[in-house]
């Protein structure tokens, strides 16, 4: 009798003990979720990129704030740095303006002119990049991010084809870009450097450009970069090392 009282007690025991190991383990499991989301939210609130990336997602920049720009049928456009077109593309099928896609390696210039060739009376596409001096260079071998700056994840392998962006200009009669999209892999500071330098600035009504964290002093380079459009432009939009976006002063 007293062995059965035994057994019955310790399995009402044994089930008592587990249901409230079971609500442990619930709450240490909330516990952890929360740790877990609020560190994902400090790691958006402290790191630049990050923070910027969740923002932009959120605003849906891809598809509203890149083209919310007031451009019509007969606006210049500028795409450098074109890669696949994935900004283009959609650009194009908007506002059907005069593109001009900048894109030095030969894959993807070849895909872009097969792409856009039943518009290739609106849309040039160039294989080569813009930058400060006509040159040959080499760009480091990585999918969708090749540079001119030699990363842990690729070497500077491909050679590729540079063109003076003021020689571009002159060559090609061009008095005005009413917007020009900037996306080259930490080339962006020479190359702004370049169209400050040489007054070309003044000819850009709309400038979205992507500046990249890798490369050296990028924070110091971005900032005077950024004092000197101030002189000539007022910025618009803000994400730092994603996208950003100035609009020439009246």
């Amino acid at each position: 009798m007293v062995c059965s009282y035994q057994k019955i007690w310790g399995r009402q025991f044994d089930s008592a003990s587990g249901h409230k190991l079971k609500k442990h383990i619930k709450k240490r499991k909330k516990l952890y979720q929360f740790l877990i989301n609020t560190r994902e939210l400090l790691r958006i609130i402290y790191n630049v990129k990050t923070r910027s990336r969740f923002l932009w997602n959120l605003r849906d920049g891809d598809n509203k704030a890149s083209l919310s720009y007031p451009i019509q049928q007969e606006s210049v456009v500028f795409d450098i740095g074109a890669y696949k077109g994935s900004l283009s593309k959609k650009v194009y099928k908007k506002f059907q303006c005069q593109l001009y896609l900048f894109e030095p390696l030969i894959e993807e210039y070849e895909y872009l002119k097969k792409y856009f060739k039943e518009n290739s009376e609106d849309v040039r596409v160039f294989n080569f990049g813009l930058l400060d001096k006509d040159e040959e260079i080499y760009f480091s071998d990585i999918f969708g991010a090749s540079s001119i700056f030699e990363r842990p994840e690729g070497n500077l392998s491909i050679k590729v084809k540079m063109k003076s962006f003021k020689s571009f200009m002159e060559e090609n009669s061009i008095e005005f870009i009413d917007l020009m999209y900037m996306n080259i892999e930490g080339s962006e500071y020479k190359l702004l450097n370049e169209i400050i330098d040489t007054g070309y600035i003044k000819n850009v009504n709309f400038l979205q450009i992507q500046f990249h964290s890798f490369v050296d002093d990028s924070t110091e380079l971005r900032r005077l970069i950024r004092k000197q459009l101030r002189k000539t432009h007022k910025c618009i939009f803000n994400y730092p090392f994603l996208w950003e976006s100035w609009q020439k002063k009246i």
